[in-house]
């Protein structure tokens, strides 16, 4: 299942592409399931579970209408209204510790990597994620989520997209986060922080 605070978005979107007439409600009739068009119908719960099959078919009836990059920003949104909505303390709570660190010099570390871990791995009720500091270069970190072959491909695209606005939030810099399935079961993270090497700098994009 996937929490109702990041499934909300993917059916006001919805929504809002029926209102301006962009998508019928006979094709959502045609595409969707009857489990998914009740979840269309009544309002998202934040707080509540929602099946990730019918998130999966939703979120790609959006694709094909808003194109591919629809998912990774709406992912962006999605922790963007979490951190509006004050629903997790830790997200408050990692803004001023980050703010406090920068004010001192200090730069981004596993504390706050560990809180943009829990965070994502609290939005699915499948999956276990753990974050890692490449013992090369701490500024090459990734996030390595075991045991998720429940999670569809859309809602790696979102992580992506939740993973970066996230952590660009905490750290007070730009990050560059990239993923990839690298198994049936397993999916990678990789996070760039600015001047890492291997890649652009972020702060460039």
């Amino acid at each position: 299942s996937i929490k109702g605070t990041a499934f909300a978005s993917v059916v006001e979107d919805l929504r809002s592409l029926v209102l301006v007439g962009r998508l019928s409600r006979e094709a959502l009739e045609a595409r969707l399931e009857a489990e998914d068009l009740r979840i269309l119908d009544a309002k998202v719960s934040p707080g509540l579970w929602y099946p990730l099959a019918s998130y999966a078919r939703l979120t790609e009836v959006l694709v094909e209408v808003a194109g591919g990059g629809y998912v990774v920003e709406r992912g962006a949104r999605a922790a963007e209204r979490l951190f509006a909505a004050g629903l997790y303390l830790q997200l408050e709570r990692g803004e001023e510790i980050g703010a406090k660190k920068r004010e001192r010099g200090e730069g981004w570390s596993a504390t706050e990597g560990n809180l943009v871990t829990s965070l994502a791995g609290a939005i699915f009720n499948v999956s276990r994620w753990r974050f890692e500091v490449d013992p090369g270069d701490d500024r090459l970190q990734r996030i390595e989520v075991c045991e998720a072959e429940a999670l569809p491909e859309v809602s790696r695209l979102a992580a992506q997209g939740f993973i970066e606005y996230t952590a660009s939030r905490l750290s007070g810099t730009q990050i560059r986060v990239e993923s990839e399935r690298v198994g049936r079961d397993r999916i990678v993270f990789r996070l760039r922080l600015r001047g890492a090497s291997g890649g652009r700098d972020p702060a460039r994009s």
